[in-house]
């Protein structure tokens, strides 16, 4: 089943022309959330088999337990349905690209660890999942960018209406001038 799941997402047509906006933004996030089931079963995996983390020279390097990464998950999972609710939350939209981010970037890793340990399958899925993700992040950051430059332009528009308020206000304080 799971071969399954991940033959469907890397079978789904090029998102390179797609652009992420608040009113596509749920259906996007929806999608992103349907990655995160593979995920949790790979994390299942890796949780049962204890794979070593080692460097480059062989010696075993500390690894976040999967439960904590269980938890970044979850809380990412919950910034997206947030964001979802609210498309303009500009500190959401943040939260998101970056765990994004900083999730493909695990997945990288965990990757490489299921392959040094002959574990192809599962690194297959792990990299096809650090795709997926790098590729909803890419979208993210883009949606991210174009949120803050419009929220960018209207401060400026409100400043500069203020701006304008503000001289008039001064004008209509100022006495009239004594006709000569």
């Amino acid at each position: 089943m799971l071969a399954a799941i991940f033959w469907l997402l890397s079978a789904r047509p090029s998102r390179a022309d797609e652009k992420l906006t608040p009113s596509n933004l749920p259906d996007f996030l929806a999608r992103y959330d349907s990655n995160f089931a593979p995920l949790d079963a790979a994390y299942g995996e890796l949780a049962n088999e204890q794979l070593p983390l080692r460097d480059e020279e062989g010696r075993p390097v500390g690894r976040r337990p999967i439960e904590n990464r269980r938890q970044a998950l979850a809380d990412l999972r919950k910034a997206a349905r947030q964001l979802a609710a609210d498309p303009q939350d500009l500190v959401l939209a943040a939260t998101l690209v970056l765990r994004t981010e900083d999730l493909a970037d695990d997945l990288f890793d965990l990757s490489q660890i299921a392959l040094d340990n002959d574990r192809e399958e599962l690194g297959k899925r792990l990299s096809d999942l650090q795709i997926t993700m790098d590729e909803n992040q890419r979208l993210l950051a883009s949606y991210l960018l174009a949120l803050a430059a419009g929220k960018q332009d209207r401060i400026r528009q409100l400043e500069k209406e203020n701006a304008d308020l503000q001289e008039k206000l001064k004008g209509a304080a100022k006495p009239p001038k004594p006709a000569a």
